[in-house]
Parts: C-alpha cells; sequence; structure tokens
C-alpha cells in the first residue's frame, strides 16, 4: 500500500513539476513581461481542448444550457408532520392494557420501553411468537378506569406512538 502511494504522489509531483515549468516557459516567452499565473489558466484549459481525440465530441455543451432546474420556495411556515388521528374514547369501565409496539428486536422494543418512560407512562416487554419469529411486544401496565386509559392513548398518540387497545377483563 505504501509503495502504491509513494509511486502516486511520485508521479503527482512530476506532473505539477513539468507544469510549473512549462507556465514558467510561457511566462518568458510572452509579450508582456508582467503577466500573472492566473492567466495561464484558460491557455491551459484551451490545450487541453485540443488534445482530444479525433471523432469525440461533447454534447453537454449544448445540453445543459437548455435544462431547466425548477425551485420550489414554499414561503408558508414548515408543515407539521401529519399527526396520526386520535383513538377513539373508551367508556365501558374495565381493566386495559395498551400495546405501542411489537418489534422483532429486543434494542427496539427497549428503546420504545424508554420513549414510553420518557412520558410517565410505565410499561413492560412481553417475548411472543407471530409466524413462527419471534417477536418483542411493549404494553402499558393493565389500567382500570376510562380516563386513565384515554389519557395514556392521547398521550402516546400525540407522541406519534401508535397504540392497539386490549381489553383485559371487566
Amino acid at each position: 500500500m505504501f509503495i502504491g502511494l509513494a509511486i502516486g504522489l511520485a508521479v503527482a509531483a512530476a506532473v505539477f513539476v513539468s507544469n510549473q515549468k512549462q507556465v514558467a516557459r510561457q511566462a518568458a516567452s510572452s509579450s508582456s513581461p508582467t503577466r500573472e499565473p492566473a492567466s495561464t489558466i484558460p491557455e491551459a484549459i484551451e490545450d487541453a481542448s485540443e488534445e482530444v481525440a479525433p471523432g469525440v465530441t461533447f454534447d453537454f455543451y449544448e445540453m445543459l444550457p437548455n435544462l431547466d432546474v425548477e425551485i420550489y420556495e414554499d414561503e408558508k411556515a414548515p408543515r407539521k408532520t401529519a399527526s396520526p388521528p386520535p383513538a377513539a374514547k373508551v367508556a365501558t369501565p374495565g381493566i386495559y392494557i395498551l400495546q405501542a409496539g411489537s418489534f422483532s428486536r429486543l434494542e427496539d422494543a427497549n428503546r420504545r420501553k424508554a420513549q414510553m418512560a420518557l412520558l410517565g407512562v410505565r410499561s413492560d416487554i412481553k417475548k411472543g411468537a407471530a409466524n413462527g419469529r419471534t417477536v418483542y411486544r411493549v404494553y402499558t401496565d393493565p389500567m382500570n378506569t376510562p380516563a386513565d386509559v384515554n389519557a395514556t392513548s392521547n398521550l402516546l398518540t400525540n407522541a406519534g406512538i401508535e397504540i392497539m387497545r386490549k381489553r383485559v377483563s371487566d
């Protein structure tokens, strides 16, 4: 690897030195003795264009000016991401749990549990099987009153967490 790097640097140095010699020769042979090195750049480009193999044409010089790029600048305030629709209210008393996700990786389930903990919602992870695969489901603690179920549902939904409500018993 170091040998290849050394060879590449040697070639680059040789090209740089030969270009500097060529620029110095052009500056010495030019009619104006106070020529700036930046003015030699267009000449170098013209020289490079003359070295193109015969029969090779580049159409992009004609195509690029004709291309239109539309840029849309919306002067309105940035839109809020669409929030999920609010869950239907629970009116029937009973014991409910909310499922806040089913994940194939335990790390993802732990991440969801942490999100819920930051919102003040206690949850557990239950291991199960679905379609022959192991899944990790995140459930809230059981809730006894419809008001608790509705408040927790709204909190999780507003945080962008999709939920599924399950009635455990009466």
